[in-house]
């Protein structure tokens, strides 16, 4: 077996309560290199196109990269894999905290987790094996309560992936908890852990480093990119700020989605901005084998008691703040408390509220509640959170909402997926960010909005070849960081051929460098298969038709839209340019240059 990955995957049956093994051959792990590229080579097994979200038979996968488990920085994210509540289609999400280690050192490249039990329980793995203990006790607990409880038995060094009762009741949103406050937020996983009444999982090891096939050469490595990472500018920023930096950027150029994607840049910003959250500081938070420390562990006294949590960071400050108005920063962080403790998924959950406001204003909904309105969000986030009331509507998400509502003309999303806080009219190379991203609505996959923040393909407002282009090579480097698995901050040190030379060195595959960019496109390419096989068409990757119809202005007075010729011509030369139909389905000749045809 390769260096860097175990052999081995763990299928975890809940409704038997027993363990089997599969071995990962070195043909797969070199094919589909690990976390993303291996969730998705494994989900694919499970392809049945009937596969309901919220049935027993959709799996619940957890894989990690090469990188998992080694000394390498910024090896500090892990994925989980599923069908979308949200979407239907691909579900992805990534974590970081104290997981990324596992499954590797425990003794697994992946955790596959089929069926569910009958009653409330709790798995926990160690290297002895796998444990099952009934969870009665714990479900209707908040996330962190669950997560202090079970530190408490467990101990410090043991990681807690957990839900709260928004997972238990299955709202589409609900995200996968791990250490309290690092959430698997995207997607609906912790609802997926919901129908199978798993409450949590506890993983605890000793110290297993993997070892490197080259290990002078994997040391060179380490030693050039820990330099980087002394000098980088971009570094120092978020270790200064976290990502709530971006906040300001976005509201001097207008592309801060604010008060339900009517705005974009929102009044009073400043009052939640990075310097305020600066001054609750208490230290910047890192997760695994992290230098950089992004994260922000603050401390504030509030109407509704002392605050001492992680967060804000700028997802949570665009859409709790932006989208839904709320330019109170102890009630921003009290929402955010909320929703971590419930186990919500924050980037929705703003969006949420943002179109329960729009929808009350319509006379569609009677829960009174209007922008920055913290005390009427908060009652809204238990309704949705226990589904009473109109809670059981919104806890859909705003797509299927908005559909029984018949407010699917001011319904922002893609997919069923609400969008992150880059506005597409502003920053266009977010129109294929958003259409064309798998999971739906997502900035991650493309990380567009850094393309054209840092003008990589032509000006920000640009629409043209050379930008799909741009954004399809980001498409690919994304996809090694989410595969290898690195996070994403580590952007401007690790090229794809660095990442191809950790590679090599870690497994001693001494992979092509032709041969590992062919394997990110393999990964995309299965990933749009198994989607096809869910009923993708082209008409799910397109945008909202608010975007179209509606322009919106920065604080300088400028206007920017989007006309729909822009989206369907992004859309199309993707498709061109990947090798998919005019529909969006792979085409023969590509699924058999890339070796998919034998899947």
């Amino acid at each position: 077996m390769l260096k860097g990955y175990t052999g081995k995957i763990a299928v975890i049956n809940l409704k038997e309560k027993r363990v089997e093994e599969l071995f990962l051959k070195d043909e797969i792990a070199q094919k589909f290199i690990g976390g993303r590229g291996l969730g998705a080579y494994l989900l694919y097994q499970y392809r049945q196109n009937d596969i309901d979200p919220f049935s027993m038979k959709n799996p619940l996968i957890i894989a990690s990269g090469p990188l998992n488990g080694t000394k390498t920085p910024l090896a500090s994210k892990i994925g989980f894999f599923f069908y979308s509540p949200q979407t239907g289609f691909f579900g992805e999400s990534y974590v970081g905290g104290s997981m990324p280690k596992y499954p590797k050192w425990i003794g697994y490249d992946a955790i596959i987790i089929k069926n569910g039990f009958d009653t409330p329980g709790l798995i926990i793995m160690t290297e002895e094996g796998v444990e099952f203990r009934n969870a009665k006790e714990l479900w209707g607990l908040g996330s962190v309560k669950t997560d202090e409880i079970l530190r408490k038995e467990f101990g410090k060094k043991a990681t807690v992936v957990s839900i709260g009762p928004a997972g238990e009741n299955q709202v589409r949103f609900a995200s996968i908890n791990v250490d309290k406050w690092r959430q698997a937020g995207r997607t609906g996983g912790g609802a997926v852990m919901g129908v199978k009444k798993i409450k949590a999982m506890v993983f605890i090891s000793e110290e297993n480093w993997l070892d490197s096939a080259e290990q002078n050469k994997f040391q060179d490595l380490l030693s050039n990119v820990l330099e980087k990472f002394r000098t980088d500018e971009g570094v120092k920023r978020l270790r200064e700020y976290g990502t709530s930096a971006m906040a300001t950027l976005a509201n001097n150029m207008g592309f801060f989605p604010s008060l339900y994607w009517n705005y974009g840049f929102l009044e009073k910003w400043e009052d939640i901005s990075a310097d305020k959250v600066k001054e609750i500081l208490i230290r910047p938070q890192p997760c695994w084998m992290c230098p950089i420390a992004c994260g922000r562990m603050v401390k504030i006294e509030t109407k509704w008691g002392q605050l001492e949590m992680d967060g804000p960071e700028y997802e949570t400050i665009y859409a709790i703040g932006g989208v839904a108005g709320v330019t109170n920063l102890a009630g921003l962080l009290y929402l955010n408390y909320l929703a971590d403790d419930l186990g919500m998924d924050t980037i929705s959950l703003g969006n949420v509220f943002g179109f329960a406001v729009e929808a009350y204003k319509r006379n569609k909904i009677d829960f009174d509640v209007d922008f920055g309105q913290v005390e009427a969000m908060a009652e809204l986030a238990k309704k949705i959170a226990y589904r009473e009331g109109i809670g059981d509507i919104l806890a859909d998400g705003v797509a299927k909402a908005a559909k029984k509502l018949g407010l699917e003309d001011i319904a922002i999303h893609v997919k069923g997926l609400e969008p992150a806080g880059y506005d597409p009219r502003r920053l266009k190379g977010m129109i294929l960010g958003y259409a064309s991203s798998p999971r739906g609505a997502c900035h991650l996959r493309m990380m567009a909005y850094y393309v054209d923040l840092k003008k990589l393909g032509g000006e920000p407002e640009e629409v043209s070849e050379m930008k799909v282009r741009t954004l399809i090579e980001f498409e690919d480097f994304m996809t090694a960081f989410d595969s290898m698995i690195l996070c994403k901050f580590g952007r401007s040190i690790f090229t794809i051929d660095v990442m191809w030379e950790f590679y090599n060195a870690v497994t001693g595959a001494n992979m092509s460098q032709k041969e590992f960019r062919r394997a990110l496109e393999r990964i995309r390419v299965l990933i749009q298969m198994i989607n096809v096989n869910r009923g993708l068409t082209k008409e799910h990757e397109t945008l909202p038709e608010r975007f179209t119809k509606e322009k919106i202005e920065d604080p300088d007075g400028n206007l920017y839209g989007i006309d729909a010729s822009e989206i369907d011509y992004m859309v199309s030369t993707y498709y061109q340019l990947r090798g998919f139909d005019k529909n969006g389905k792979p085409t023969r000749e590509k699924i058999n240059e890339l070796g998919l045809d034998t899947l």
